[in-house]
Protein backbone atom coordinates (compact mmCIF):
# COMPACT_ATOMS: atom_id res chain seq x y z
CA UNK A 1 0.00 0.00 0.00
CA UNK A 2 1.19 3.65 -1.19
CA UNK A 3 -0.88 6.36 -0.43
CA UNK A 4 -0.65 9.46 -2.97
CA UNK A 5 1.35 11.60 -1.08
CA UNK A 6 4.16 9.36 -1.45
CA UNK A 7 3.93 8.04 -4.81
CA UNK A 8 6.43 11.23 -5.40
CA UNK A 9 9.16 9.47 -3.28
CA UNK A 10 8.89 5.86 -4.88
CA UNK A 11 11.48 4.67 -8.00
CA UNK A 12 10.79 1.23 -9.47
CA UNK A 13 14.05 1.62 -11.31
CA UNK A 14 17.21 2.37 -9.59
CA UNK A 15 20.17 4.48 -10.71
CA UNK A 16 23.25 5.32 -8.74
CA UNK A 17 23.94 8.54 -10.39
CA UNK A 18 20.91 9.88 -10.43
CA UNK A 19 19.95 8.79 -6.54
CA UNK A 20 23.61 10.68 -5.81
CA UNK A 21 22.18 13.77 -7.67
CA UNK A 22 18.91 13.69 -6.33
CA UNK A 23 18.44 12.11 -2.93
CA UNK A 24 21.27 11.01 -1.38
CA UNK A 25 21.89 13.40 1.95
CA UNK A 26 18.69 15.72 0.02
CA UNK A 27 15.68 13.70 0.65
CA UNK A 28 14.74 10.31 1.29
CA UNK A 29 13.32 7.55 -1.22
CA UNK A 30 11.29 4.38 -1.67
CA UNK A 31 13.21 2.03 -3.86
CA UNK A 32 10.98 -0.84 -4.69
CA UNK A 33 12.00 -4.00 -5.44
CA UNK A 34 15.54 -2.89 -5.01
CA UNK A 35 16.45 -6.82 -4.25
CA UNK A 36 14.85 -9.17 -6.45
CA UNK A 37 13.37 -12.45 -5.42
CA UNK A 38 15.00 -11.25 -1.99
CA UNK A 39 16.05 -14.09 0.37
CA UNK A 40 17.43 -13.56 4.24
CA UNK A 41 20.75 -14.50 4.76
CA UNK A 42 20.25 -14.58 8.32
CA UNK A 43 17.44 -15.80 10.60
CA UNK A 44 15.69 -14.28 14.20
CA UNK A 45 17.83 -17.36 15.88
CA UNK A 46 20.83 -16.32 14.16
CA UNK A 47 20.30 -12.90 15.43
CA UNK A 48 19.48 -14.29 19.02
CA UNK A 49 22.99 -16.11 19.15
CA UNK A 50 24.93 -13.10 18.25
CA UNK A 51 23.30 -10.73 21.02
CA UNK A 52 24.09 -13.50 23.55
CA UNK A 53 27.86 -12.56 22.71
CA UNK A 54 29.80 -10.61 25.05
CA UNK A 55 31.60 -8.20 22.52
CA UNK A 56 28.73 -7.54 20.03
CA UNK A 57 26.20 -4.90 21.10
CA UNK A 58 22.44 -5.70 20.66
CA UNK A 59 19.49 -4.73 22.93
CA UNK A 60 15.82 -5.76 22.88
CA UNK A 61 13.48 -2.70 22.84
CA UNK A 62 9.88 -3.88 24.03
CA UNK A 63 6.68 -2.13 24.50
CA UNK A 64 3.69 -3.31 27.02
CA UNK A 65 0.47 -1.44 27.10
CA UNK A 66 2.53 1.45 26.41
CA UNK A 67 5.80 1.29 29.08
CA UNK A 68 8.73 1.26 27.53
CA UNK A 69 11.67 -1.04 27.98
CA UNK A 70 15.62 -1.54 27.01
CA UNK A 71 17.37 -4.29 27.67
CA UNK A 72 20.94 -3.85 26.80
CA UNK A 73 23.19 -7.29 25.49
CA UNK A 74 24.23 -9.70 26.07
CA UNK A 75 20.85 -10.89 26.20
CA UNK A 76 20.86 -14.07 28.45
CA UNK A 77 17.28 -14.24 29.13
CA UNK A 78 15.35 -13.70 25.94
CA UNK A 79 11.84 -14.59 27.91
CA UNK A 80 12.55 -11.54 30.21
CA UNK A 81 13.59 -9.17 27.94
CA UNK A 82 10.81 -9.97 24.67
CA UNK A 83 7.73 -9.09 26.36
CA UNK A 84 4.68 -7.50 24.10
CA UNK A 85 5.85 -5.95 21.27
CA UNK A 86 9.50 -6.21 20.94
CA UNK A 87 12.77 -5.45 18.33
CA UNK A 88 15.90 -7.52 19.03
CA UNK A 89 18.68 -5.23 17.11
CA UNK A 90 22.39 -6.32 16.42
CA UNK A 91 24.69 -3.73 15.26
CA UNK A 92 28.13 -4.48 13.14
CA UNK A 93 26.32 -8.08 12.17
CA UNK A 94 28.79 -7.37 8.64
CA UNK A 95 31.65 -8.18 10.85
CA UNK A 96 30.96 -11.41 12.15
CA UNK A 97 28.57 -12.66 9.46
CA UNK A 98 29.63 -13.13 6.34
CA UNK A 99 27.08 -14.38 4.49
CA UNK A 100 25.59 -10.59 4.96
CA UNK A 101 28.48 -9.14 2.91
CA UNK A 102 26.12 -9.32 -0.34
CA UNK A 103 23.72 -6.47 1.05
CA UNK A 104 26.06 -4.11 0.88
CA UNK A 105 27.76 -4.53 -2.62
CA UNK A 106 24.64 -2.76 -4.66
CA UNK A 107 25.83 0.82 -2.59
CA UNK A 108 29.30 0.56 -3.43
CA UNK A 109 29.59 3.98 -4.89
CA UNK A 110 29.57 5.33 -1.28
CA UNK A 111 33.00 5.24 -0.55
CA UNK A 112 34.34 2.28 2.22
CA UNK A 113 35.42 4.76 4.53
CA UNK A 114 31.63 6.45 5.35
CA UNK A 115 30.12 3.22 5.73
CA UNK A 116 29.91 2.74 9.27
CA UNK A 117 27.94 -0.73 9.65
CA UNK A 118 24.85 -3.44 8.74
CA UNK A 119 22.43 -3.54 12.14
CA UNK A 120 19.75 -5.89 11.49
CA UNK A 121 17.00 -5.95 13.64
CA UNK A 122 14.40 -8.73 14.14
CA UNK A 123 10.87 -7.19 15.42
CA UNK A 124 7.24 -8.83 16.06
CA UNK A 125 3.96 -7.62 14.50
CA UNK A 126 3.18 -4.54 16.03
CA UNK A 127 6.31 -3.49 17.53
CA UNK A 128 8.93 -0.43 16.42
CA UNK A 129 11.05 1.64 18.49
CA UNK A 130 9.35 4.74 18.13
CA UNK A 131 9.80 8.03 16.27
CA UNK A 132 13.16 9.10 16.09
CA UNK A 133 15.46 11.07 13.99
CA UNK A 134 18.92 9.71 13.22
CA UNK A 135 21.94 12.28 12.26
CA UNK A 136 23.32 9.52 10.00
CA UNK A 137 22.52 8.13 6.29
CA UNK A 138 20.78 4.99 6.25
CA UNK A 139 19.61 2.54 3.56
CA UNK A 140 17.03 0.44 5.31
CA UNK A 141 16.38 -3.06 3.48
CA UNK A 142 13.43 -4.90 4.35
CA UNK A 143 13.61 -8.81 4.84
CA UNK A 144 11.02 -11.24 5.67
CA UNK A 145 7.71 -9.96 6.25
CA UNK A 146 5.82 -6.58 5.94
CA UNK A 147 6.72 -3.19 7.77
CA UNK A 148 4.91 0.33 7.74
CA UNK A 149 7.36 2.87 7.38
CA UNK A 150 6.41 6.69 8.09
CA UNK A 151 8.90 9.48 6.95
CA UNK A 152 8.50 13.41 7.78
CA UNK A 153 10.35 16.52 6.47
CA UNK A 154 13.26 17.91 8.24
CA UNK A 155 11.80 20.21 11.54
CA UNK A 156 11.72 21.58 15.55
CA UNK A 157 10.45 18.67 16.88
CA UNK A 158 10.47 17.71 20.94
CA UNK A 159 12.33 15.13 21.60
CA UNK A 160 10.69 12.93 24.33
CA UNK A 161 12.43 10.27 26.88
CA UNK A 162 10.19 7.01 27.41
CA UNK A 163 13.49 5.26 29.04
CA UNK A 164 16.64 6.44 29.38
CA UNK A 165 18.46 4.02 26.80
CA UNK A 166 15.57 5.39 24.34
CA UNK A 167 15.17 8.79 22.48
CA UNK A 168 12.17 9.97 20.68
CA UNK A 169 10.28 12.43 19.09
CA UNK A 170 6.53 13.49 19.59
CA UNK A 171 5.25 12.47 16.65
CA UNK A 172 5.28 14.03 13.04
CA UNK A 173 3.93 14.60 9.92
CA UNK A 174 4.35 12.34 7.09
CA UNK A 175 5.46 12.64 3.65
CA UNK A 176 6.07 9.23 3.10
CA UNK A 177 3.52 6.37 4.60
CA UNK A 178 4.70 2.94 2.84
CA UNK A 179 4.16 -0.61 3.43
CA UNK A 180 7.30 -2.59 2.11
CA UNK A 181 8.10 -6.01 1.50
CA UNK A 182 11.01 -8.60 1.20
CA UNK A 183 13.65 -6.67 -1.41
CA UNK A 184 12.16 -3.10 -0.82
CA UNK A 185 14.70 -0.37 0.65
CA UNK A 186 14.10 2.88 2.11
CA UNK A 187 16.74 5.71 2.17
CA UNK A 188 16.02 8.16 4.41
CA UNK A 189 18.85 11.44 4.96
CA UNK A 190 20.38 13.01 8.45
CA UNK A 191 17.79 14.63 10.04
CA UNK A 192 14.17 13.52 8.66
CA UNK A 193 12.33 11.47 11.69
CA UNK A 194 11.06 7.98 10.77
CA UNK A 195 8.71 5.60 12.32
CA UNK A 196 8.82 1.49 11.50
CA UNK A 197 6.02 -0.54 12.45
CA UNK A 198 6.03 -4.16 11.94
CA UNK A 199 2.91 -5.77 10.02
CA UNK A 200 4.20 -9.06 10.26
CA UNK A 201 7.11 -10.34 12.11
CA UNK A 202 9.87 -9.44 9.81
CA UNK A 203 13.90 -8.13 9.49
CA UNK A 204 15.09 -5.07 8.69
CA UNK A 205 18.56 -4.81 7.34
CA UNK A 206 19.97 -0.85 8.43
CA UNK A 207 22.77 -0.06 6.33
CA UNK A 208 24.29 3.14 7.97
CA UNK A 209 26.67 5.86 7.37
CA UNK A 210 28.81 7.55 9.54
CA UNK A 211 29.65 11.20 9.50
CA UNK A 212 32.38 12.73 11.59
CA UNK A 213 31.99 15.92 13.74
CA UNK A 214 33.69 18.31 13.92
CA UNK A 215 34.43 16.93 18.37
CA UNK A 216 35.56 13.39 16.30
CA UNK A 217 38.12 14.92 14.34
CA UNK A 218 39.44 16.88 17.17
CA UNK A 219 39.87 13.77 18.60
CA UNK A 220 41.92 12.16 15.98
CA UNK A 221 43.84 15.49 16.23
CA UNK A 222 44.16 15.38 19.88
CA UNK A 223 45.31 11.82 19.63
CA UNK A 224 47.86 12.48 17.38
CA UNK A 225 49.37 14.76 19.52
CA UNK A 226 49.51 13.18 22.24
CA UNK A 227 51.60 10.20 20.72
CA UNK A 228 53.90 13.43 20.17
CA UNK A 229 53.79 14.02 16.80
CA UNK A 230 53.86 17.13 15.58
CA UNK A 231 53.38 18.68 18.96
CA UNK A 232 55.04 21.96 18.51
CA UNK A 233 54.64 24.35 21.73
CA UNK A 234 53.68 28.03 21.03
CA UNK A 235 56.92 30.92 20.89
CA UNK A 236 57.04 34.47 20.39
CA UNK A 237 60.98 35.33 19.78
CA UNK A 238 59.57 38.89 18.18
CA UNK A 239 57.77 39.84 21.77
CA UNK A 240 57.27 43.74 22.10
CA UNK A 241 56.37 45.54 25.28
CA UNK A 242 52.61 45.80 26.46
CA UNK A 243 51.17 48.74 28.50
CA UNK A 244 48.70 46.90 29.89
CA UNK A 245 49.15 42.85 30.76
CA UNK A 246 45.43 42.63 30.78
CA UNK A 247 45.27 43.39 27.29
CA UNK A 248 44.63 40.16 24.74
CA UNK A 249 46.56 41.01 21.64
CA UNK A 250 44.83 40.16 18.58
CA UNK A 251 48.04 38.72 17.05
CA UNK A 252 48.91 36.70 19.74
CA UNK A 253 45.33 34.90 19.23
CA UNK A 254 45.92 34.25 15.54
CA UNK A 255 49.46 33.16 16.20
CA UNK A 256 47.98 30.18 18.52
CA UNK A 257 44.77 29.76 15.85
CA UNK A 258 47.73 29.27 12.84
CA UNK A 259 49.57 27.07 15.25
CA UNK A 260 46.99 24.76 15.27
CA UNK A 261 45.82 25.42 11.96
CA UNK A 262 49.56 24.32 10.50
CA UNK A 263 49.17 21.24 12.45
CA UNK A 264 46.03 20.20 10.75
CA UNK A 265 47.36 20.89 7.42
CA UNK A 266 50.31 18.87 8.33
CA UNK A 267 51.20 15.26 6.09
CA UNK A 268 51.05 13.96 9.91
CA UNK A 269 47.27 14.88 10.61
CA UNK A 270 46.55 13.68 6.88
CA UNK A 271 48.07 9.89 7.78
CA UNK A 272 46.06 10.62 11.73
CA UNK A 273 42.90 10.95 9.65
CA UNK A 274 43.15 8.40 7.32
CA UNK A 275 43.97 5.75 9.98
CA UNK A 276 40.64 6.80 11.65
CA UNK A 277 38.81 6.81 8.51
CA UNK A 278 39.86 3.27 7.76
CA UNK A 279 39.02 2.39 11.68
CA UNK A 280 36.06 -0.02 11.93
CA UNK A 281 36.54 -1.93 14.95
CA UNK A 282 36.96 -4.68 13.59
CA UNK A 283 36.84 -8.19 16.12
CA UNK A 284 40.82 -9.55 15.74
CA UNK A 285 41.75 -12.55 15.87
CA UNK A 286 45.45 -13.32 15.48
CA UNK A 287 46.94 -15.97 14.57
CA UNK A 288 48.90 -18.53 17.00
CA UNK A 289 51.58 -19.28 16.17
CA UNK A 290 52.39 -16.50 13.30
CA UNK A 291 52.94 -17.68 9.94
CA UNK A 292 56.27 -16.77 8.55
CA UNK A 293 57.07 -14.87 5.28
CA UNK A 294 58.56 -17.55 3.62
CA UNK A 295 55.84 -20.10 4.53
CA UNK A 296 53.28 -16.75 2.83
CA UNK A 297 55.44 -16.82 -0.06
CA UNK A 298 55.63 -20.48 -0.45
CA UNK A 299 51.97 -20.80 -0.58
CA UNK A 300 51.79 -18.27 -2.68
CA UNK A 301 53.79 -19.41 -5.43
CA UNK A 302 52.10 -22.83 -4.88
CA UNK A 303 48.56 -21.16 -5.97
CA UNK A 304 47.33 -20.60 -2.66
CA UNK A 305 44.37 -18.15 -2.60
CA UNK A 306 43.34 -15.08 -0.02
CA UNK A 307 40.24 -13.58 1.24
CA UNK A 308 39.59 -10.49 3.42
CA UNK A 309 38.18 -11.37 6.91
CA UNK A 310 34.29 -11.06 7.23
CA UNK A 311 33.84 -6.85 7.46
CA UNK A 312 36.87 -5.88 6.67
CA UNK A 313 36.73 -3.24 4.06
CA UNK A 314 40.24 -1.58 3.65
CA UNK A 315 41.13 1.95 2.19
CA UNK A 316 43.62 3.12 -0.46
CA UNK A 317 45.82 6.42 -0.79
CA UNK A 318 47.03 6.43 -4.22
CA UNK A 319 49.52 9.45 -3.40
CA UNK A 320 47.32 12.40 -4.95
CA UNK A 321 47.59 15.82 -3.84
CA UNK A 322 50.62 14.64 -1.17
CA UNK A 323 48.52 11.51 0.29
CA UNK A 324 50.57 9.02 1.12
CA UNK A 325 50.55 5.57 -1.35
CA UNK A 326 49.58 3.41 1.45
CA UNK A 327 46.65 0.86 2.31
CA UNK A 328 44.86 1.53 5.19
CA UNK A 329 43.20 -1.64 7.46
CA UNK A 330 40.99 -0.78 10.80
CA UNK A 331 43.78 2.16 11.55
CA UNK A 332 46.64 0.39 10.63
CA UNK A 333 48.87 1.64 7.90
CA UNK A 334 51.32 -0.34 4.73
CA UNK A 335 52.94 2.32 2.57
CA UNK A 336 53.88 0.60 -1.13
CA UNK A 337 55.18 1.55 -4.10
CA UNK A 338 54.30 2.38 -7.80
CA UNK A 339 55.45 -1.60 -8.94
CA UNK A 340 53.45 -2.59 -5.97
CA UNK A 341 50.18 -0.78 -6.90
CA UNK A 342 48.02 -3.35 -8.95
CA UNK A 343 49.05 -6.02 -6.12
CA UNK A 344 47.79 -3.13 -3.36
CA UNK A 345 44.45 -2.34 -5.12
CA UNK A 346 43.92 -6.18 -5.03
CA UNK A 347 43.87 -5.68 -1.57
CA UNK A 348 41.56 -2.91 -1.51
CA UNK A 349 38.80 -4.21 -4.02
CA UNK A 350 38.79 -7.15 -1.75
CA UNK A 351 38.94 -9.45 -4.47
CA UNK A 352 40.40 -13.44 -4.27
CA UNK A 353 44.22 -12.43 -3.97
CA UNK A 354 46.11 -15.45 -5.58
CA UNK A 355 49.46 -15.49 -7.75
CA UNK A 356 47.34 -15.49 -10.96
CA UNK A 357 45.45 -11.36 -10.50
CA UNK A 358 48.51 -9.60 -11.71
CA UNK A 359 51.34 -9.85 -14.09
CA UNK A 360 54.13 -8.86 -12.73
CA UNK A 361 55.19 -11.56 -9.39
CA UNK A 362 54.62 -9.29 -5.99
CA UNK A 363 57.50 -8.06 -4.31
CA UNK A 364 59.30 -9.08 -1.25
CA UNK A 365 57.44 -6.03 0.61
CA UNK A 366 54.00 -6.83 -0.86
CA UNK A 367 54.58 -10.00 0.27
CA UNK A 368 55.55 -9.04 3.77
CA UNK A 369 52.26 -6.89 4.13
CA UNK A 370 50.36 -9.59 3.29
CA UNK A 371 51.85 -11.73 6.20
CA UNK A 372 51.42 -8.94 8.72
CA UNK A 373 47.43 -8.95 7.40
CA UNK A 374 47.18 -12.83 7.77
CA UNK A 375 48.98 -12.62 11.43
CA UNK A 376 46.17 -9.72 12.60
CA UNK A 377 43.16 -11.68 11.33
CA UNK A 378 42.53 -8.97 8.62
CA UNK A 379 43.10 -11.48 6.18
CA UNK A 380 43.13 -15.18 5.69
CA UNK A 381 42.88 -18.50 3.41
CA UNK A 382 40.34 -18.87 0.85
CA UNK A 383 38.49 -22.37 2.15
CA UNK A 384 38.31 -24.76 -1.05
Amino acid sequence: MTNNSTASYVVETFDAELFLKEYWQQKPVVLKNFFSQFEDPIDENDLAGLAQEEDIDARVVSNVNGRWSVTQGPIKRFEKACKGCWTLLVQGVDKYVPDVAPLLYPFDFIPNWRLDDLMVSFAVRGAGVGAHIDQYDVFLIQGKGKRRWRVGAPGEYVEVFPHEKLRQIDGFQAVIDVEVEAGDVIYVPPGWPHEGQTLEDSLTYSVGYRAPDNLQLAESLAMMLDRGINNVRYTDPSRASQAFPAHVNHLDVSALKQQLIDVVNSDDFTLALLEAMSEQGIPEYPLEPEITLEQVANEFAAGISFIPATGVRPLISCGESGLPQALFVNGSQFNFQDEDREWFEVLGKGSILNATCCEEAPSFAFLETLTTLLNNGYWEWLEE
